[in-house]
């Protein structure tokens, strides 16, 4: 099974490894944003930079559509995280609904027979199939290309920073005052204490 692959992005999954993928929504940001970001990675500037210039518009929100803002949306985006968990794709360690994107943290499982893209597609397609007929439209939902970056778990409170950063995302976006506040957020019960 394929454990790495690239499109715009490199993307790397290996067996057991924890992961933080950020999913927006497809228009969430303007395309000229999208291609000088493309255009700075020429240039030099790391993937983690480009990552928070992303975030930044995205936390903004001013751009495209945010229909993760509706409790509905977001519930079965969450459910549908939920689930795939449920069967064995990964453990679900945290996650939370932006307007606009959606982060979590997962472990991928030490051995399966299906290739983590494949999971992801599957989440996609059965999530922007609930989430169109949620809102009564059609057409794309999410973007095509995940970011991911897997968690380097030899680095003290890395998997805790990333838990922390999702979890807090609508705090430091001014959406909440606390974390869990925000109903479109899980944090697996293990983790919620150190929070």
């Amino acid at each position: 099974m394929p454990t790495h692959y690239r499109r715009h992005l490199p993307h790397l999954h290996p067996p057991g490894a924890a992961l933080f993928l950020t999913m927006r929504l497809a228009g969430s940001l303007p395309q000229a944003l999208v291609d000088e970001l493309r255009a700075d990675a020429a240039d030099g500037l790391s993937q983690r930079q480009r990552f928070a210039r992303y975030e930044q518009q995205l936390e903004a929100g001013g751009y495209g559509p945010t229909w993760l803002s509706q409790p509905a949306v977001a519930v079965l985006v969450l459910a549908g995280l939920h689930h795939q968990a449920t069967n064995g794709c990964y453990a679900l360690l945290a996650a939370c609904a932006m307007p606009n994107h959606l982060h979590c943290v997962l472990r991928l499982p030490d051995t399966s027979s299906t290739p983590f893209f494949r999971v992801l597609q599957r989440f996609k397609s059965y999530t922007a199939l609930q989430a169109n007929r949620q809102l009564a439209q059609s057409g794309r939902f999410w973007q095509d290309e995940t970011y991911d970056h897997i968690i380097r778990e030899g680095q003290p409170d890395a998997l805790l920073h990333a838990i922390r950063y999702t979890a807090y995302n609508p705090v430091k976006a001014s959406l909440c005052q606390q974390w869990e506040e925000w109903p479109a957020t899980f944090v697996a019960d293990e983790w919620r204490e150190l929070l």
